[in-house]
């Protein structure tokens, strides 16, 4: 017997790093890239991954967050029985598109229709959600409950995910910079400059406003406004550190070919870029321009 899930990735349009100190963020979910996982009965308990084929509980600690998935649920079957997991999917790791939140959901899920539990819901992000404190150091939780929903997610740590079903009426075009992201760096480098710099403190403040003046703009249609706030959460996420080299080129090329805003989007130090445009032919032009600095791209209406 097999049990499968496929869980979908995620992309934080604004909100990223406030959103772990309780402020909001907005985030949407990307349905085309995913990450299936299968559970089988097995001889051993086996992991398959593109990156690790061996023992389970012997693989790197990159995938610590999944081995206590895996410890977790078998503990809940009260099974000792061994599995193999498989792992297939799109989702470029390490760039922002949420792919250890995604992998972690799909193991939760997968497992709980194998060992027929039937978990209630907030036990499944509960599970979810500490595999990605673990993956991460600090998670807000806005991870999990982007790649769990069909819909925008507008997310603080205290209220928790609500849905944003009206569109913007714009493009967004995403491109990865092929450069891997490290949240866990990240997250610890704006944290260190939060316990020692009041400027800091003062900048996080702004990332929140920013992410609550996009949502009111969001309910206007008013994508130049957000645009503008993108680029604002740019210069403020670039002044912790977290922006490369590539990051500012793509930036420059984007804002001059007629992006209405362009920012970093999740932890940063790589990772994927967000560039939000009136048209698809403006997000066509913008990625043509940066092929030489991008892995791939895609583009959603929304």
């Amino acid at each position: 017997m097999k049990s499968s899930f496929l869980a979908h990735g995620k992309v934080i349009l604004i909100g990223e790093h406030s959103v772990v100190y309780g402020m909001n963020a907005l985030a949407m979910p990307i349905t085309a890239l995913h990450i299936k996982a299968d559970v089988e009965k097995s001889n051993e308990t086996w992991m398959d991954t593109a990156k690790y084929h061996g023992p389970f509980f012997e693989a790197p600690s990159d995938y610590d967050g999944i081995k206590y998935v895996v410890k977790t649920m078998m503990e809940l079957a009260n099974s000792s029985a061994p599995v193999k997991v498989t792992y297939t999917g799109e989702i470029p790791m390490e760039r922002g598109f949420g792919s250890s939140a995604t992998v972690a959901l799909a193991t939760v899920r997968a497992m709980d229709k194998f060992y027929q539990l039937n978990l209630p819901e907030a036990k499944i992000m509960e599970i979810t959600n500490h595999a990605e404190m673990i993956n991460h150091g600090k998670a807000s939780g806005l991870d999990a409950a982007t790649v769990n929903s069909d819909y925008l997610v507008l997310f603080n740590k205290e209220d928790g995910p609500k849905k944003l079903e009206e569109k913007l009426n714009a493009t967004l075009l995403i491109m990865d910079t092929g450069e891997l992201g490290n949240t866990k760096e990240a997250v610890g480098m704006v944290r260190k400059q939060l316990e020692t710099n009041v400027d800091a403190n003062k900048k996080i403040e702004r990332l929140g406003n920013l992410a609550d003046a996009t949502i009111a703009s969001w309910h206007n249609h008013d994508r130049k406004s957000i645009g503008q706030y993108f680029t604002e959460a740019e210069e403020i996420l670039a002044s912790f550190g977290l922006a490369t080299e590539r990051i500012n080129q793509l930036q420059n090329i984007a804002l001059k070919n007629g992006a209405l805003g362009f920012k970093l989007s999740g932890g940063g130090l790589g990772g994927i870029v967000l560039a939000l445009c009136d048209n698809q032919e403006i997000a066509e032009k913008i990625a043509a321009q940066s092929s030489e600095l991008i892995d791939g791209y895609w583009i959603e209406e929304i």
